[in-house]
């Protein structure tokens, strides 16, 4: 989740080194500014009504440190990766070696401070009206009664103009226990409460519904069990994809553009995941674009009446209604030559899925699996144990195995655009 932060941290550095400390002002003014707008292009709707889909605790204690390097990062009980070569012969930036992030950083893109702090994502059926985004809108009560206040909020990662379902918020949530361990501390509830600017969702018809009053209640953590999907849904592709980027400095970043067209020159279905937080293979890699056969298959309607499990990518499938054909993953980061432990991914909470084929095979899809048995690999959420973890340090648990309906959004495109 911390990389694109880290990202655009640099366009602040390479400013600041130049012009000075008012530059670095700018750039952070710039982005915040074009992430706290009521701008909506084809945002993704996945119900209809709107509702919280999931408000877990993410991970402890490693957004706000003072510094990124290996003895800062593993004090604060992070990831670190030490050894990585780029195929291009480059030299791996921070943002490959860990999940962690620093003050500086946090401030580009979120309403508030972070020091040290946790991560918990807060997943809504319906986009947000960006500018309505505050730490004051959320209240949290922890397993020990305790009851606490985010210490930031934003929409970053979640921020291109068609996605903003994703509120990211940084505070002291809990700890590394377990439920069944006498110290654990950790958020069993999330709260909308009321402020001097009330959360408000966009859904269908430009609808705009206050958030106050919902809530999502857990007993889990993250050091139990990691991500899933709360949502997946397929819609035909474009001529030209609506609503991708939308801040001006971010849309330069090093991940974008990573659409469809982009990684493949179109296809003709994206079948869009949403997820309850950073989806990784380890806690720190990026999930790559050839990467669908390592962690997800589809189950679809054979003409029989069975099941057809779609498990490579440039395969053609013949199911109910015609032929499917997987062309990869996309909303991850820019294309390639070659994807190595350097490449860089946009972290946000969706994943696509590109496909190719008949439009009545595209309706016999029925689910999407994350498999975690071998040869099938889990996510973690940021915070998991990278590549080389430290030993004796407790980090997130891998994701369980899912099963997620597949909405039908080929006539009902189930999308809101919305002007300031």
């Amino acid at each position: 989740m911390p990389r694109q932060i880290l990202i655009a941290a640099g366009f602040a550095l390479l400013l600041v080194a130049v012009a000075g400390y008012g530059a670095y002002r700018f750039v952070s003014g710039s982005i915040l500014r074009d992430l706290s707008d009521e701008r909506l292009v084809e945002a993704d709707y996945w119900s209809g009504e709107p509702k919280i889909l999931s408000a877990g605790y993410g991970f402890d204690g490693i957004i706000g440190l003072p510094s990124l390097d290996p003895a800062a990062v593993r004090a604060a009980g992070g990831a670190w990766v030490d050894s990585l070569t780029c195929t291009d012969g480059s030299t791996p930036p921070v943002a490959v070696r860990t999940s962690a992030a620093t003050p500086d950083t946090i401030a580009l893109a979120y309403k508030g401070f972070a020091n040290h702090d946790d991560g918990l994502p807060v997943v809504f059926s319906w986009p947000l009206a960006a500018e309505t985004v505050d730490p004051s809108d959320f209240r949290i009560t922890l397993n020990t009664g305790e009851v606490v206040s985010p210490h930031a909020a934003g929409l970053f990662p979640n921020w291109e103009l068609n996605e903003r379902n994703v509120v990211v918020l940084f505070g002291d949530f809990g700890n590394r226990g377990r439920p069944n361990e006498p110290d654990a501390r950790y958020a069993i509830r999330v709260d909308i409460i009321e402020d001097t600017t009330p959360l408000t969702l966009i859904g269908p018809g430009d609808r705009e519904v206050s958030a106050v009053g919902m809530r999502w209640e857990t007993d889990t953590t993250p050091y139990l069990s990691g991500p899933y999907l709360v949502g997946a849904k397929i819609n035909r592709v474009a001529a030209a994809p609506a609503g991708e980027g939308g801040a001006l400095l971010l849309d330069r970043a090093p991940y974008m553009p990573n659409d469809e067209m982009a990684l493949y020159g179109g296809g003709d279905f994206r079948l869009r995941l949403l997820t309850t937080g950073g989806f990784s293979p380890d806690g720190v890699a990026a999930l790559q674009p050839d990467e669908f056969e390592r962690h997800f298959r589809l189950h679809a309607k054979a003409t029989d009446g069975g099941t057809v499990l779609i498990e490579k990518t440039g395969l053609d499938y013949t199911v109910a209604g015609g032929r499917l054909r997987v062309l990869g993953l996309s909303d991850l980061g820019r294309k390639a030559p070659v994807y190595d432990a350097c490449y860089v991914e946009d972290r946000d909470n969706y994943i696509d899925i590109i496909l190719e084929g008949d439009v009545a095979a595209a309706r016999s899809i029925v689910y999407v699996e994350i498999p975690t048995a071998e040869p099938y690999g889990p996510f973690f959420n940021p915070g998991g144990p990278g590549a080389t973890p430290t030993d004796g340090v407790r980090y997130t648990s891998a994701g369980p195995h899912d099963l997620e309906p597949v909405i039908d959004a080929l006539d009902d495109p189930m999308r809101v655009s919305s002007e300031p």
